[in-house]
């Protein structure tokens, strides 16, 4: 029985195939298109944790806080005493604090803080407190420090030095968390490659609170990404 004899490539034609062409090869896969191969990674989320500090003291590149709307005969505690003379012509005289999520910087910062800059998130009124409004105050100190381009923010609710106890302190801040979280993660998501400076937010409370805050930070963080499935990818895990 003859059998044939098998046909040599020649050296070109064993480039050719390497090229999905000659010698019997199979079609090369297509490779992935430049631009989706130098595609830098999503910004990893920023690290929440509960800290036994206060915003007169805490160094950070922002330290934020949030002050309700002026009352007459209001009593106030430290620090929320110190953080009202900051703004006091605005609270009295211009009327801020009303507009609940109004944003302000205080310029020049204060030379009694230790925080680079100071960053304001009004409350609205007294009556109008609720876990809805921190989560949307969350919302809003992630909105400004992101746009802000900071590496690092503490924040202070001090609603409780405003005589204001109508709201568990650990149920404040899981509900602030899961909206500073859930904001940062809807700004990636819209845009997966621009980088993100925040690495680090520190959420401020008394001795007494931190043990449960600090539970509470990771409930928040939690919640925040049970409504937003889709972005446990640049997820960094947190302390428990």
């Amino acid at each position: 029985m003859a059998f044939a004899t098998p046909r040599r490539c020649s050296p070109l034609l064993v480039v050719l195939a390497l090229l999905g062409a000659g010698c019997g090869a199979a079609a090369a896969t297509p490779a992935k298109s430049a631009s989706a191969a130098a595609s830098p990674p999503a910004s990893s989320e920023p690290v929440f944790e509960a800290e036994a500090v206060g915003p007169l003291t805490k160094v950070t590149a922002l330290q934020v806080v949030s002050v309700f709307s002026y009352e007459p005969g209001e009593q106030l505690l430290t620090p929320a005493t110190e953080i009202a003379s900051f703004v006091a012509d605005a609270r009295m005289n211009q009327s801020y604090g009303k507009e609940a999520l109004r944003p302000l910087l205080v310029t020049p910062t204060p030379a009694t803080l230790k925080a680079a800059q100071l960053l304001v998130i009004a409350w609205g009124p007294r009556s109008e407190f609720s876990l809805t409004r921190a989560k949307a105050v969350g919302h809003s100190v992630m909105r400004e420090a992101l746009r802000m381009g900071v590496a690092d923010l503490a924040y202070a609710p001090i609603a409780r030095d405003q005589g204001v106890t109508s709201i568990a302190a650990d149920e404040v801040a899981a509900a602030f968390v899961e909206g500073a979280l859930a904001e940062f993660l809807e700004e990636r998501a819209a845009d997966p490659a621009k980088p993100f400076a925040l690495k680090h937010v520190a959420y401020e409370a008394g001795p007494a609170f931190v043990q449960a805050v600090s539970k509470a930070t990771s409930r928040g963080v939690d919640a925040a990404h049970a409504g937003h499935p889709d972005a446990e990818g640049g997820r960094i895990p947190q302390e428990h």
